[in-house]
Formats: C-alpha cells, sequence, structure tokens
C-alpha cells in the first residue's frame, strides 16, 4: 500500500577536494553552472532524500498531505546510441521525454518547470536541453514557456541520490508555486 524510495550518497572522508581533469566531469572552480554558457562541470555533494508513494485515491480517502501527484513515468535504455559512457543520446533522451508526458496525459504547453539532470558538462547540458525541446516541439511551438532548473547548482551532484533530490526539489516546487532559483555564480570575466 506505501513504497519508499530513496538514496543516499555520502563522500569519506568529508569535506575532501578532487583534482580537475580537462573534458572529464569535474568543475575546475567548485561551482557547477548547469545549462549555463560558462559550465565545465560539476562538483560532488553529499545528501539523503526519501519519498513516500502511495496511491493517490488511498491519499485522498485517508485525508493525507498529498505534496504532489506523479502522472506518468517513463525509462527507456539507449545503450549503444549514446554519445558516449557518460552521456545519454540526444534520441533517447527525446523519446523518453515524449513517452513520459503520453503516458502522463500532459501537454507540453502545461509544463512550467523541468528539474533536468544538468551536470553543468559542456557535453552533457546541451543535449539534455536539445532533447527537451525536441520533445517538447512535439506537441508545441511555444518558446520560453517552461523554465529549466538542476539541483546540482545548489547542493552539488549527488551521484545516486541525485535523482530522488530533484524529485523532492520538483515536488517543493509544485508543492509551493515556486520555482527555486539556481545558485550559479557568475563566471568570471
Amino acid at each position: 500500500d506505501l513504497a519508499l524510495a530513496g538514496a543516499v550518497s555520502l563522500q569519506f572522508p568529508l569535506d575532501t577536494g578532487y583534482t580537475h581533469q580537462a573534458g572529464h566531469i569535474a568543475s575546475p572552480d567548485g561551482h557547477c553552472r548547469a545549462f549555463d554558457a560558462a559550465a565545465e562541470g560539476a562538483v560532488g555533494g553529499d545528501g539523503v532524500a526519501v519519498v513516500l508513494l502511495k496511491r493517490l485515491s488511498e491519499a485522498v480517502a485517508a485525508g493525507d498531505h498529498i505534496h504532489a501527484v506523479i502522472l506518468g513515468v517513463a525509462v527507456n535504455n539507449d545503450g549503444a546510441a549514446k554519445v558516449g559512457y557518460t552521456a545519454p543520446s540526444l534520441d533517447g533522451q527525446a523519446e523518453v521525454i515524449a513517452l513520459a508526458h503520453a503516458l502522463a496525459q500532459v501537454s507540453a504547453e502545461s509544463i512550467g518547470y523541468v528539474e533536468a539532470h544538468g551536470t553543468g558538462t559542456p557535453l552533457g547540458d546541451p543535449i539534455e536541453i536539445a532533447a527537451l525541446t525536441r520533445a517538447f516541439r512535439s506537441s508545441t511551438e511555444a518558446v520560453g514557456s517552461c523554465a529549466v532548473g538542476s539541483i546540482k547548482t545548489n547542493l552539488g551532484h549527488l551521484n545516486t541520490a541525485a535523482g530522488i533530490a530533484g524529485l523532492v526539489k520538483a515536488t517543493l516546487a509544485v508543492e509551493h508555486g515556486l520555482i527555486p532559483a539556481s545558485l550559479i555564480e557568475p563566471s568570471k570575466p
């Protein structure tokens, strides 16, 4: 009747640094600038997130406080079509986004915010934005109608807990009707 979904990501020892390597995921300056022209990578982070899932009809009948409703989900595996081990394919991303819209029975025009993966890398972020654009364009010509963010600018990349942390952020955005700020330090001239 209930399901708990969650993840934990803790780096040990705590507060350790990393060595930046050009072309890899780690940011050279300790900032994650997801979807920014100056994006050069992510930073690590520690975190835990857990959500309780329950059928909507049962939550309503029980009088539970409902934070958000998940209308549909979609998964795929673009395997050999991917750009590389750490980046998705444009086609695979666009297909799974469009499938999620179809399964949820929502139009792209009804979506005002997407909590994206957004690692702040010059490889992954453009693929993600291009895939979102392609998927949204399949049902709308609206431009600038949907904000995009990534929790990684706020907390860093939580590794295995990144997805669930993003779900919590998106849930709070829906519940409060506010799009959280992306904490991006302006790039240096």
